[in-house]
């Protein structure tokens, strides 16, 4: 029994440097340049979306207190629309929430989903920070959320003039975000 035990223990290090080595060889490109070692990470920051270059999937919320409820003629406009799933219990959310104040006072469209939240606290939540958004819809059941492949919340989607899903955003939208992913899209 013991000489098992022991052969397990010179097997698992074995085995756990071949997985570490695997993982810096396919997750990094490593190269020496001018004497100098440059390491490049492979390992993509941003999660992938299925729905990029597909009509934007539909809509099953209810309405939020007085706002407008998501519709057609929000989404039929000449140029580009942000989709923001957020709630009140989401601590990111409200970090991203001057970002997205920021681009709807430079005249872009943001369509809200309320994703799986108390009507009342998200009505706080908008009232204490203000309102980005020209329609707001709640996802109570969470099946919008769903059909869009939202993994976690924030997530914000951009749609082209034909409601095609350009990009993704995981997390929230900050001054960074901004300027590397969607100001080249907002920004002509």
């Amino acid at each position: 029994m013991s000489r098992i035990s022991f052969k397990i223990i010179l097997v698992v290090p074995l085995f756990v440097l071949i997985c570490l080595s695997l993982f810096v060889f396919y997750g990094y490109d490593i190269e020496i340049v001018d004497g100098k070692l440059n390491i490049k990470s492979n390992i993509s920051p941003q999660i992938k979306s299925n729905l990029i270059g597909q009509k934007k999937p539909n809509f099953y919320l209810t309405s939020l207190k007085d706002y407008e409820i998501p519709q057609e003629k929000h989404l039929d406009i000449a140029n580009f629309k942000l989709i923001n799933f957020w709630a009140s219990w989401c601590a990111p959310c409200r970090a991203e929430h001057s970002t997205l104040m920021s681009i709807q006072q430079n005249g872009y469209h943001i369509i809200g989903i309320n994703y799986k939240d108390v009507s009342s606290k998200a009505e706080e939540f908008l009232t204490e920070l203000g309102n980005p958004y020209i329609a707001i819809g709640s996802d109570a059941s969470g099946k919008t959320a769903i059909d869009w492949g939202v993994y976690g919340i924030p997530e914000t989607f951009l749609l082209d003039k034909d409601n095609k899903i350009l990009l993704r955003i995981a997390g929230p939208i900050t001054r960074t975000i901004y300027e590397n992913k969607l100001k080249e899209y907002l920004e002509p």
